[in-house]
């Protein structure tokens, strides 16, 4: 049977929020009033219980399909859907209450009367984690100054409209709002422009957090360190570095490769909490597989990985690149002979770079490498040790005698400082 008194359903509202208002235009303080007087629970509310959905629709005369749209229903283990969007548990402040200030007091028109109260409602966008400003009044999403019950919008707002109204809830940030402009507008059904639309929008908002904080506060800062305004800003930058797509966020992981810092070898310090957060946090899941295959290709084209090392769980099977610092490690040989030799040979040029910072094919400077090292052939250091080829093979399947670059697993080459070294160890055996 349908209510006497009723609300409309706004597109852009919760679901809990319109069954809030029901609940106060008839004289209920709490959702849970309204579904206890209907034999209902509050908890097959929350699980989108379909009976209690059909009971409500009854009761208000909306749509059933238009209540389910527009809660947050549970759709599998920490996952749920919320106007056609599949968004994580992390991603949704499921209980908790956020409001724009500003957005209020257009609802009620400046009044605190109870029917200008009843036309408050609560937003979608207010129950995405990674919205903090409202992009319509350039205003922070609050939190009510004391806590309440759970997912009771106007029970948990109702002691402070008028702070609400006289605009001490206020907390300006101009330069937030793309990300909660790109939600709002796909929320509504629309299809913006720019690679964030290639991301599910929770995952897209902790996207653009961690790359936001990186580039605004630097590359080890965690969010945990920030404030609500600092993390809207940074939000807010990291969107706009994604949404230009593939060429913008690898001009930013080239930036953050060539910044100061100490001589790397392996990229994890290099990218900072990126490369963590892709490889096992929050950031390891599918959703986020274009982005990590992007961070993963640049460190392949760009870093000297040799063998067995790790890029984004990605093992290398061969070394592709290879820089003046880890082959003069690799070949022992002198910095500055090694940047001669290749700059004659043509596989570098001339400059400034630090000696990390120079790369190289590998397979083309093999030859050159291991003429300049000295290289020695198995069969030559075979005879030159005094050992057989079974001795020889159990010391490297050992990791004792190590092997140089250059040759393969069959017939692996040895540096001549490595040669010289065990030549130097069996001399002070009698």
């Amino acid at each position: 049977m349908r209510l006497k008194n009723t609300v409309t359903l706004h597109p852009d509202e919760t679901t809990a929020s319109f069954v809030s208002r029901l609940a106060f235009v008839n004289g209920l303080p709490m959702i849970a009033d309204l579904l206890m007087d209907a034999e209902l629970t509050i908890a097959g509310f929350l699980k989108g219980d379909p009976k209690v959905f059909r009971k409500v629709s009854d009761l208000s005369g909306v749509a059933v399909c238009d209540l389910m749209r527009q809660a947050c229903v549970p759709t599998g283990p920490s996952r749920y859907k919320l106007l056609g969007h599949d968004l994580g548990k992390q991603h949704l402040l499921r209980g908790k209450s956020r409001v724009c200030p500003a957005c209020l007091r257009s609802d009620t028109g400046m009044q605190l009367t109870p029917e200008a109260i009843t036309k408050t409602y609560g937003r979608t966008l207010w129950v995405i984690s990674s919205a903090r400003v409202c992009p319509v009044h350039k205003l922070a999403l609050v939190p009510p100054p004391e806590d309440s019950s759970k997912h009771e919008f106007l029970d948990a707002w109702l002691p402070w409209m008028f702070e609400v109204v006289e605009g001490e809830l206020d907390q300006e940030i101009t330069a937030g709002g793309l990300y909660e402009d790109h939600v709002v507008r796909r929320l509504n059904g629309d299809h913006p422009e720019g690679w964030a639309n290639s991301f599910p929008i929770g995952a897209l908002g902790a996207i653009c957090e961690v790359l936001g904080v990186s580039l605004i506060h630097g590359k080890a800062v965690t969010l945990g360190q920030l404030s609500q305004e600092e993390l809207a800003t940074a939000t807010s930058a990291g969107f706009a570095i994604l949404n230009g797509g593939p060429p913008e966020v690898l001009a930013y992981f080239e930036r953050l490769r060539m910044s100061p810092g100490k001589p790397q070898d392996r990229p994890q310090a290099c990218y900072g909490k990126i490369y963590d957060w892709l490889k096992r946090g929050a950031g390891s899941g599918p959703e986020l597989e274009p982005l990590r295959d992007l961070l993963r290709q640049h460190i392949l084209e760009n870093w000297p990985l040799g063998a067995g090392d790790q890029a984004l769980n990605y093992v290398s099977t061969e070394r592709r690149l290879h820089s003046i610092r880890t082959a003069t490690k690799t070949h022992d040989l002198h910095p500055k002979r090694l940047r001669r030799i290749l700059a004659d040979a043509g596989l570098i040029q001339d400059s400034d770079l630090a000696d990390f910072e120079v790369t190289f094919d590998a397979v083309e400077a093999r030859e050159i490498l291991e003429q300049a090292s000295g290289s020695v052939a198995f069969t030559a250091a075979q005879k030159r040790l005094g050992l057989t080829r079974s001795q020889m093979e159990t010391l490297i399947k050992a990791e004792i005698l190590i092997p140089g670059e250059g040759g393969d697993l069959a017939r692996p080459r040895f540096t001549e400082p490595t040669i010289m070294s065990w030549l130097e160890l069996f001399g002070l055996f009698p």
